[in-house]
């Protein structure tokens, strides 16, 4: 009986190297592939947004529009390319939410503050129903 649901085609493992220095990996069964790697790791990396970022006027510097931003004028004056930086961003949330599932303390704070979050659109769309 063919009903074309969830038949894997590929038998083995192979890695296949692309022109633009990629490479594409066909992984017979594996639906994810997870980063396993700290912030550290990311930002060593991405060396030349961590140089960036160490001239910050603020330590803490989200990279958001803050004033005296290093990585911010860097992406304005071109001498960041916006896609590198959106890939160092996507890395890096990733990194961090792995560190928190990680850590079980912080894995169950995360875990309440969504729910409180959660809570609170719900109440505060019922609210907003009523008038």
């Amino acid at each position: 009986m063919d009903d074309s649901r969830g038949r894997h085609t590929t038998t083995h493992r192979e890695l296949i190297p692309l022109p633009g220095g990629g490479a594409l990996i066909d992984t017979p069964g594996m639906r994810e592939l997870q980063l396993w790697a700290g912030e550290d790791s990311v930002d060593v990396v991405f060396d030349e947004i961590a140089d960036l970022a160490a001239r910050c006027r603020y330590r803490d510097c989200a990279h958001a529009g803050e004033q005296g931003c290093a990585v911010r004028e860097a992406l304005e004056d071109g001498r960041l390319d916006a896609a590198r930086f959106t890939s160092y961003e996507k890395l890096r949330r990733e990194a961090r939410r792995h560190d928190l599932l990680a850590d079980p303390l912080a894995a169950m704070e995360e875990k309440r503050k969504s729910k409180s979050l959660h809570r609170a659109v719900k109440e505060m769309y019922r609210q907003r129903k009523k008038s």
